[in-house]
């Protein structure tokens, strides 16, 4: 009598996809599925072209503010240099937003990480790290600012590095989606 209950619980449990009516779950065929794969492409790169144009809105609006700083309140040869350097470091972080769009990642590493960076140029290789660079002498200036106690000198001075940190961070988070995934599962359910 045991092992007839089980074979029983066995035959409740397993259930032919034809048998089950009540699914709300519909499969996808091939075309239907491409067609999800474009539309969600095509949402996404739609989206991240939106967001990029508005996050650029804030180096370029902080830009016109240390463009006037430059022009109409520099006293002196250090002002001026610290406008110089900010104007340069939000020009870089800009650029890097707009022009530098991150690249899914390669998750099966068909391609060695050396030749992906072999395969850029200076400016893509060297940018990122020449915009830390002047963010980081700029919070340095701050932190003397500050010692000084010209607090409003610090704050515009750690002005231009915040604002890379947010956009690199938004940076990130604009990343396309793996839509190589996507087409992937496609072909695995293929046929079943």
């Amino acid at each position: 009598m045991a092992t007839r209950s089980a074979s029983a619980r066995l035959r409740h449990a397993f259930k032919y996809p034809s048998d089950d009516t009540d699914s709300d779950d519909p499969e996808l065929d091939e075309e239907h599925q491409e067609a999800l794969i474009a539309s969600l492409q095509a949402e996404d790169a739609a989206k991240n072209t939106l967001y990029r144009k508005a996050f650029l809105a804030i180096p370029l609006s902080a830009a016109l503010f240390y463009l006037y700083t430059f022009l109409f309140y520099t006293r002196s040869v250090q002002q001026a240099l610290l406008s110089i350097l900010s104007l340069s470091s939000l020009g870089c972080t800009a650029y890097i937003l707009h022009f530098m769009p991150v690249e899914p990642v390669d998750k099966k590493g068909k391609t060695a990480v050396y030749r992906l960076e072999a395969a850029k140029g200076p400016v893509e290789r060297y940018l990122v790290v020449l915009d830390a660079a002047l963010a980081g002498v700029l919070v340095l200036a701050s932190v003397v600012s500050w010692r000084k106690g010209a607090q409003e000198d610090a704050w515009r001075e750690v002005l231009p590095a915040v604002i890379m940190g947010l956009i690199m961070f938004a940076r990130q988070q604009l990343a396309p989606v793996d839509i190589a995934q996507l087409q992937r599962a496609q072909y695995d359910y293929k046929g079943a």
